[in-house]
């Protein structure tokens, strides 16, 4: 009776000390987080609108979109802190231009010590939109009189529906950069402290190639998180052009200190897309299809 009554208590022990532990498999043990810090770019505001469509502004759209992913990014992962370069319809920073303004939004990534850069825009066509008007030659005919008759053609003018839709995620080239490089050193010397205590000279070989190395480290996570979310735009059915590298006019990529993303979530020179971009199921969803890849991401990073 005693071994009994020893032995259920042992089970009752072990069953208790089991508890404590997950037993699905895609339970993890708590790991420290990779990413500390978002910074969040709604694209354009204030005086510069950006691209528009048949009823709004890109402005206006990439900072409702630019808000709410913030607050699902806080909500999925409370640890992470959200910077936003703007909250309303003013040009950051109120900079009196578009290039002080940019120089605002890299600034504030930088001097937050983000380890992730987030912006949001919205995309268009040359074409006016919703239709848009071409003209083709159907035939001929003579005009004038005497030695000024002459043949000249006949036009018939047509609309055609704006049809371009989809996204694409910029990241910047992986190379040597007079601003990603020298951004990337810069925030390493801050971290550093006084030269005398940085084991590199900043302006030496060695600080060159670091940063070289950094930044294509910083490309391929900007690549991978880019591919993630265009993956997660696929999956919902949106059209998709990939992602794309720039190395030139994205200042934003360029002068950032970290992995750096543009995301183009859509034409709103498209009537149904642009509906879609201000509507709160369309919002809802890309903002989603955003926080998935950053959960992917995240996990990599972690080595999940």
């Amino acid at each position: 009776m005693k071994k009994t009554t020893t032995l259920l208590l042992l089970c009752g022990i072990a069953c208790s000390l089991a508890s404590f532990y997950p037993i699905h498999p895609s339970v993890r043990p708590h790991q420290k987080s990779a990413i500390h810090t978002i910074i969040i770019d709604p694209g354009h505001g204030g005086f510069d609108n950006g691209t528009h469509g048949l009823f709004s502004k890109e402005k206006d759209v990439c900072l409702e979109i630019s808000l709410k992913l913030g607050k699902a990014i806080q909500e999925a992962f409370p640890d992470i802190r959200i910077v936003y370069t703007r909250t309303t319809d003013i040009m950051p920073g109120n900079m009196p231009t578009v290039k002080t303004g940019l120089h605002y939004r890299a600034d504030v990534a930088n001097k937050a010590k983000g380890d992730l850069f987030l912006c949001i825009h919205a995309n268009a066509t040359n074409q006016a939109a919703g239709t848009y008007p071409v003209k083709r030659v159907i035939g001929h005919k003579m005009t004038g009189k005497g030695r000024r008759r002459k043949k000249v053609p006949v036009y018939e003018t047509t609309w055609v529906k704006n049809n371009r839709t989809g996204t694409v995620t910029f990241v910047w080239k992986a190379m040597w950069g007079e601003h990603k490089g020298g951004v990337i050193n810069d925030m390493m010397e801050e971290d550093m402290g006084d030269s005398a205590a940085s084991p590199f000279d900043l302006s030496s070989p060695e600080a060159r190639i670091r940063a070289q190395l950094y930044e294509k480290k910083y490309f391929a996570n900007s690549a991978y998180l880019a591919t993630l979310i265009q993956n997660e735009f696929v999956k919902v059915g949106r059209n998709s052009d990939g992602v794309q590298q720039r190395d030139v006019g994205l200042w934003v990529l360029e002068a950032t200190g970290m992995p750096s993303v543009l995301v183009e979530t859509g034409y709103l020179t498209n009537k149904e897309e642009e509906e879609y971009l201000n509507s709160k199921e369309g919002q809802g969803e890309v903002v989603r299809n955003i926080v998935d890849a950053l959960g992917h991401y995240k996990d990599k990073l972690e080595g999940r």
